[in-house]
């Protein structure tokens, strides 16, 4: 693993966390604490998936970005 990846293990640990302190500790209704979870899984997900940012999708790219060849259709 590399420090880039543990560090998002640790966030979302204490995300998670977060989130259960809130229902035990503040009383807030669970109700709640997962609506906001899945109302933030999207646009979270959607940045994780994106991170490269601007993107040809006629080439392909290898794990590290590097453009391997053209594709044409």
């Amino acid at each position: 693993m590399t420090g880039r990846s543990t560090l998002w293990i640790l966030i979302g640990c204490l995300a998670m966390a977060a989130g259960i302190a809130a229902i035990f500790a503040f009383g807030v209704p669970t109700n709640t604490v997962l609506l906001v979870a899945l109302a933030l899984a999207c646009p979270l997900a959607h940045l994780l998936m994106m991170r490269s940012g601007a993107h040809d999708h006629g080439e392909r790219a290898d794990h590290r970005g590097h453009h391997l060849e053209r594709v044409d259709r």
